[in-house]
C-alpha cells in the first residue's frame, strides 16, 4: 500500500524530472489531485491574482491549477517536461478558457520573453530540480509582478538521518529558514511568506507563521520595480 507521501510524490514527479529521466514517469500514471497542491493554487488565486492577469504555470502536471486560477485570471500558459501531460492538457482544458496554451519544454530555459506574465506559479516542482536557483531566476525573468512557489516543508518524520528526504523522488526539501535564506539572496524581490498548515489530506489553514504541522512552504516573490530596486540597493537591502 502506498503511503500518503508516496502518493503525493508519484502524482507529480514528472513535472520536474529532466533529461533522460523525464520519460521514466508520467503524472498520468497516477492521476490524482493532491490536496496541498489544490490549496496552493487556491492561495495564489485568492491573494495574488487580478482580473486580466496573464499567468504561467511551470510544471502544471494534470492541469487542475488552471481550473482554480480561472476564477480570477483570464489568460493561461503552461510549460511541462512531461510530454504526455502536455498532450492530456491540450485536450482536456479547452472547456476552461480559449486562452490556455501549454507546451513541452526542456526544464531549463522558459520559452518566453522577459516580463511576459503578471504571475508565474510553480507548485511542488522545486524539490525535484537540481539547479533550482536557475529555475527560480528564469521564472523571475518572465514575470513582471509575482512568482509564487509551493514546496514541501522539511519535517523530521519525512527526513532520513543523513538529511535526505524519505520521499525517493525528492532531491531535497527545505525548512522555512533554509528556503528563506536562499530567497532573500535573490536580487530584485521582496519575499511575502505564507504557510499551509494541516494534515496531508487537508483541510489546510494558511498563515504567516510556520508551525509544527506546516505541510507546505508557499512564498511569493514580489518583483520590485526598477525604482524600488534602486532604493533597496542604496539601503543595502
Amino acid at each position: 500500500m502506498l503511503t500518503a507521501i508516496d502518493k503525493w510524490a508519484r502524482g507529480f514527479v514528472a513535472t520536474a524530472l529532466r533529461g533522460p529521466l523525464a520519460g521514466l514517469y508520467s503524472t498520468l500514471d497516477n492521476p490524482i489531485e493532491v490536496p496541498v497542491q489544490v490549496a496552493g493554487y487556491t492561495l495564489v488565486t485568492q491573494k495574488y491574482l487580478r482580473p486580466g492577469d496573464r499567468v504561467l504555470d511551470v510544471g502544471f502536471g494534470l492541469g487542475y491549477g488552471f481550473k482554480i486560477m480561472s476564477q480570477v485570471a483570464d489568460s493561461f500558459h503552461g510549460v511541462e517536461v512531461d510530454e504526455r501531460a502536455v498532450s492530456h492538457a491540450t485536450d482536456s482544458l479547452r472547456d476552461i478558457s480559449e486562452s490556455i496554451e501549454v507546451e513541452h519544454y526542456d526544464g531549463k530555459a522558459i520559452p518566453y520573453a522577459d516580463r511576459t506574465f503578471h504571475v508565474v506559479t510553480c507548485v511542488d516542482v522545486l524539490e525535484h530540480v537540481a539547479d533550482y536557483g536557475d529555475l527560480i531566476r528564469e521564472m523571475m525573468r518572465v514575470s513582471k509582478r509575482v512568482v509564487f512557489l509551493s514546496t514541501p516543508n522539511r519535517r523530521p518524520e519525512y527526513t532520513r538521518a543523513d538529511g535526505r528526504p524519505k520521499n525517493r523522488w525528492h532531491i531535497r526539501e527545505w525548512s522555512y529558514q533554509e528556503l528563506d535564506s536562499i530567497l532573500q539572496r535573490m536580487a530584485g524581490v521582496r519575499v511575502d511568506w505564507n504557510f499551509l498548515n494541516g494534515p496531508w489530506e487537508g483541510p489546510f489553514q494558511c498563515s504567516c507563521v510556520v508551525c509544527e504541522n506546516t505541510v507546505a512552504l508557499t512564498p511569493a516573490l514580489m518583483l520590485l520595480s526598477p525604482m524600488c530596486q534602486q532604493c533597496d540597493d542604496l539601503r543595502g537591502g
